[in-house]
């Protein structure tokens, strides 16, 4: 059931989410290559994170996505996500395919927010203004800030 990657490109990734009237960043290995402007090492996948509370608008801008919660964290399993399904908290991690014969080719990540403040899904106490949560890298790619 898990299946291939075949990780899409941050430009890839950046022409999908190009119309997004919500904030999301390039994420992990990839948003601190973008912060250095230059590749370390390859990619199994690409991890793209959202705010929880933007859940319905990115399941529109992916509406014919094939898309899969990583049902029990930490265990490798996953399940169809549901037409309208809005995710609580722990499920915060979905594969994300074109289509369903497609690799996985990304890993979209849900963190709460509260109000204009991030607050960090592992620890309550981390918290950042939304608008310091990332960087837009040389080619105009928003990434996760390195610190975070």
């Amino acid at each position: 059931m898990l299946g291939r990657w075949a990780p899409e490109r941050p430009e890839e990734v950046a022409a999908v989410y190009s119309g997004a009237d919500f904030p999301w960043w390039i994420a992990g290995g990839y948003a601190i290559e973008l912060a250095v402007g230059r590749a370390l090492r390859p990619h199994g996948d690409i991890d793209v994170l959202v705010l929880r509370r933007d859940q319905a608008p990115v399941r529109d801008l992916l509406g014919a996505w094939d898309l899969y919660v990583a049902a029990s964290p930490g265990r490798g399993s996953l399940r169809a996500c549901r037409p309208g399904e809005v995710l609580r908290p722990p499920l915060h991690d979905i594969w994300c395919r074109r289509t369903p014969q497609a690799p996985w080719s990304v890993q979209r990540m849900l963190d709460e927010a509260e109000g204009d403040r991030w607050v960090s899904r592992r620890d309550p106490a981390v918290r950042l203004p939304i608008d310091r949560l990332g960087r837009t890298s040389a080619t105009g790619i928003p990434y996760l800030a390195p610190e975070v």
